[in-house]
């Protein structure tokens, strides 16, 4: 068995950054660091610069994810590009056309739904147990009648 690489502030701090940006989580960036998540974890408490480097890269991966949540959350619009090759009769490449077209992708009510119970959830949680319990806005007793089908007649 190899031995454990040692921790390496020049090189190692900058190698956690990029991986913790592109995404990737603590098992990932040790296996490609040929240590064990544990390691990750010890080097993240016992080096400070390390522990900074997976925390900033981490936070730049979670930003593109809050960004793009809140852009499906209330729609947006991008530019689709098309490239059409065509040849002529001899089998030359004519010139490339280019198809531009401006699309709409509406807002989806998951991602509201979503954002709104995490960032507002004061006002947006579920809250099943207030009915049950009596804790409602609208605390009036129910009676249902049920009308008489004849089940119930004992003959």
């Amino acid at each position: 068995m190899a031995a454990q690489p040692k921790y390496n502030a020049l090189y190692h701090d900058d190698w956690a950054w990029s991986m913790a940006a592109m995404g990737a989580t603590n098992e990932e960036i040790a296996e490609a660091m040929g240590i064990s998540k544990r390691t990750i974890l010890r080097w993240a408490k016992d080096h400070e610069s390390f522990g900074k480097a997976l925390a900033e890269g981490k936070g730049v991966s979670d930003a593109k994810v809050v960004r793009s949540l809140y852009q499906r959350a209330t729609g947006y619009e991008y530019t689709e590009t098309k490239k059409t090759v065509e040849y002529d009769k001899e089998g030359n490449i004519k010139p490339v056309k280019v198809e531009e077209t401006k699309k709409f992708v509406p807002p989806d009510v998951t991602a509201q739904i979503f954002w709104l119970k995490n960032r507002q959830r004061q006002n947006w949680q579920d809250r099943p147990q207030d009915y049950l319990q009596g804790g409602g806005d609208n605390d009036t007793e129910v009676t249902i009648y049920l009308p008489d089908n004849g089940r119930d007649d004992s003959e």
